[in-house]
């Protein structure tokens, strides 16, 4: 997403990938950016998880949670679930219930196409939003 070289399943990583690279990562916030943008049309807070892998930096971290909160996300939380399971996703948990339970930001859960519309013009009114 960040113009890195491409990622192949079943082949080792670009070296890119393995090591710290902040602009590279900073350049492939657009695209959460973006995502970001598209969730707060439905009216909702958006919590990013930032999942962390083995060859992530603290750098490299910081830049994907500082991306996130300057899109509008409500919070950008580490999860590190995939090495130490449940635990690991204990703060992103946490940060959807404070997410859900804060009434300091106004929030209205909203469809982007009017609900008497067929499927097909409700995929294009999302297509197009």
């Amino acid at each position: 997403h960040g113009g890195g070289p491409p990622v192949t399943a079943g082949k080792p990583l670009q070296k890119e990938y393995k090591e710290e690279d902040v602009e590279l990562v900073a350049k492939g916030c657009a695209n959460l950016q973006k995502h970001i943008q598209n969730a707060k049309k439905f009216g909702v807070k958006v919590v990013v998880a930032v999942n962390k892998f083995k060859t992530d930096t603290p750098a490299e971290i910081d830049i994907v949670k500082k991306a996130a909160i300057e899109a509008g996300a409500y919070d950008a939380v580490l999860s590190n679930h995939w090495a130490e399971g449940g635990a690991g996703a204990a703060d992103l948990a946490q940060a959807v219930v404070r997410a859900c339970e804060d009434n300091t930001q106004e929030t209205a859960f909203q469809f982007l196409y009017d609900l008497n519309l067929s499927i097909k013009e409700k995929v294009e009114a999302i297509s197009k939003e």
